[in-house]
């Protein structure tokens, strides 16, 4: 190997990075996307943390009429497979047929 060079401290480093106004942009938009992702994150570690000692699924299953769940997404436009998944869609394709998003129990 041979010697090693070590610059000296006064001599000027042009390996750093400009600081132009665009990068300074894209910084602060790069921190602001952050930001926000980390307040999306402990919003779900909150919710995931309160809902631990609730069964969620039970009660749509067992207590709810699934022709009112249905024709609640067919008024509102929310997709049926958001709220029941390929199982309980094949078990309550009778509900599907049936309910129109006019439906009254």
């Amino acid at each position: 190997m041979g010697p090693v060079q070590i610059c000296s401290l006064s001599e000027p480093r042009y390996d750093s990075v400009p600081r132009d106004k665009s990068n300074v942009q894209k910084k602060k938009k790069l921190l602001e996307r952050l930001e926000e992702q980390l307040a999306k994150l402990e919003v779900q570690a909150t919710d995931k943390e309160e809902n631990k000692q609730i069964a969620l699924g039970t009660s749509k299953l067992n207590y709810l009429d699934p022709r009112i769940t249905i024709a609640w997404c067919k008024k509102f436009g929310v997709p049926i497979e958001k709220i029941y998944n390929k199982t309980q869609r094949e078990k309550f394709a009778w509900a599907i047929d049936m309910a129109d998003e006019d439906f009254e129990f």
